[in-house]
């Protein structure tokens, strides 16, 4: 089993500081986690009944298929006490049928299953509701047994919190479970959600929040009150940390929860775009059951999720800010490639134009740029480009300089409308052609500008394999000299 052997990476030296980069590997979640938890929109009400109907709404809404695959349990899912073994066990009442049988479903599904601990006496809910009962629905001194506990009901992720505990014993007590974990016999994602960032968690969990829980809210009104603008500024510093099965998570996504006002639909396009560009989590917080159809359009933009979900697993930074007019660039493929996303974020209350220089992302020479909102190509540009941002909004582009060399290059007319989709059961890239030339030389280049498939004299469709999930340039040349170039994402 994986989860039996924990590596630790190296640390590395980033923009000439070393920072302490050691690293959990378990050989879990090596894009950032996509799923579903209870505690925003259900908060403690929670049963067997609604998870079930969540289940079957994360698959009929076609959030399984985008990659939403985590159907996370939050808190005040057990009992008031443990069993006469002193183990933990589902509420009898919300959870009659249990957490084994409710995990059995939720893989009937083809989904995953997550649950919530926590490394005190009690849980957060139980802290509040029930001082008056000893619940020891905590895990403190029972972390093998309720390690070995989750693995017999199938959970395959863990969120585990920090109510009724020692501050003197934080690392100690998460780095107990992680070990009981890695020796329950099944692979389990580990969260850690102790609601700031110390150095010694990326070598802990796989994920750990970087900040107090986020409010359905734009921006924090009091000390107690944190938004989503605030917890993108807290969560941005930490970017050196996240690589590949370990990631800073800047808590749950609020998009779709319009209760009390919220943000608006433009601040949660935001919200995503920046998770994305972050390399977050992207856990959903919303009643998916009862979406509305904007809502379905931000979560179910494929392009703006295989930003978050490219196999370098970088982590995006704000590069320039001016005036509250940032940008932020993600780098695809690989730390110098060729390929960026890059997002434009106006935080001001007036629309505005924003200019990113490509020199300030790391490009040269002529790049292609796509708006992954509105899904289609801007076309070619030189030295800038200047778009026109909403007030509170992100606009998502990916922006590429890669060369296309040989008898692809200096074509006599560049024309742009062909069509290419990728097949998720064949991981392969069907290539439709518009049909200008008799045959034509296709070119598929990763986002750090490798050639990784080139044929000449090809007629009608073509499917080309693709190993990774990422995106992909691919460039066409026709006898007659025309050429297409379309970025495409494989997801």
């Amino acid at each position: 089993m994986l989860n039996k052997i924990i590596r630790l990476t190296a640390g590395i030296a980033i923009a000439g500081v070393i920072i302490n980069a050691v690293a959990l590997d378990n050989g879990l979640v090596k894009t950032p986690p996509m799923g579903w938890n209870s505690w925003n929109c259900f908060g403690a009400n929670i049963n067997e009944k609604q998870i079930k109907e969540v289940a079957d709404a994360m698959v009929s809404s076609g959030l399984k298929d985008a990659g939403y695959v985590y159907l996370n349990l939050d808190d005040n899912w057990m009992a008031k006490s443990r069993d006469a073994n002193d183990n933990l066990r589902a509420d009898p009442d919300r959870f009659p049928g249990g957490m084994k049988a409710l995990g059995d479903y939720i893989h009937s599904k083809g989904l995953k299953f997550g649950i919530y601990g926590d490394r005190g006496t009690e849980t957060c809910y139980f802290r509040d509701n029930f001082k008056e009962l000893d619940t020891k629905s905590g895990s403190v001194g029972r972390e093998i047994k309720d390690a070995k506990t989750f693995a017999s009901w199938g959970v395959d992720y863990l969120k585990y919190d920090n109510c009724l505990a020692n501050g003197a014993t934080m690392q100690k007590d998460y780095e107990k479970m992680r070990d009981a974990l890695a020796n329950c016999g099944r692979d389990i994602v580990y969260s850690i959600c102790a609601w700031e960032f110390q150095p010694w968690m990326p070598k802990t969990g796989n994920l750990w929040r970087t900040t107090t829980d986020i409010l359905n809210i734009w921006k924090k009104t009091n000390e107690w009150s944190w938004g989503i603008l605030d917890i993108i500024d807290l969560n941005e510093p930490r970017a050196p940390y996240a690589k590949p099965g370990a990631w800073n998570d800047p808590d749950m996504l609020q998009i779709g929860n319009y209760r009390n006002g919220g943000p608006n639909d433009n601040e949660y396009r935001s919200h995503m775009s920046l998770w994305c560009i972050m390399a977050a989590p992207l856990i959903l917080g919303n009643d998916i059951r009862n979406m509305k159809q904007i809502t379905r359009e931000i979560l179910l933009n494929k392009e703006v999720i295989a930003i978050n979900q490219d196999s370098a697993g970088i982590q995006g930074t704000r590069i320039k800010s001016s005036n509250g007019l940032d940008i932020w660039c993600k780098p695809l493929g690989s730390k110098d490639g060729t390929t960026k996303a890059v997002g434009l974020f106006n935080r001001n209350s007036n629309t505005a134009n924003i200019t990113v220089n490509f020199s300030d992302i790391g490009l040269s020479g002529t790049v292609t740029i796509r708006d992954l909102w509105e899904k289609k190509e801007l076309g070619v540009f030189t030295g800038s480009y200047t778009m026109q941002v909403s007030s509170h909004g992100t606009n998502m582009l990916m922006i590429s300089s890669q060369p296309v060399t040989g008898s692809i290059a200096k074509p006599l007319k560049t024309i742009t409308g062909f069509l290419c989709r990728t097949k998720m059961d064949a991981n392969s890239i069907e290539i439709v052609p518009s049909g200008i030339g008799s045959s034509y030389r296709i070119a598929l280049f990763t986002p750090d500008g490798r050639l990784i498939y080139c044929k000449n004299k090809v007629a009608g469709n073509l499917q080309v394999k693709v190993e990774t999930r990422s995106v992909y340039l691919v460039s066409i040349l026709y006898e007659n000299g025309v050429a297409e170039k379309k970025m495409v994402a494989f997801y």
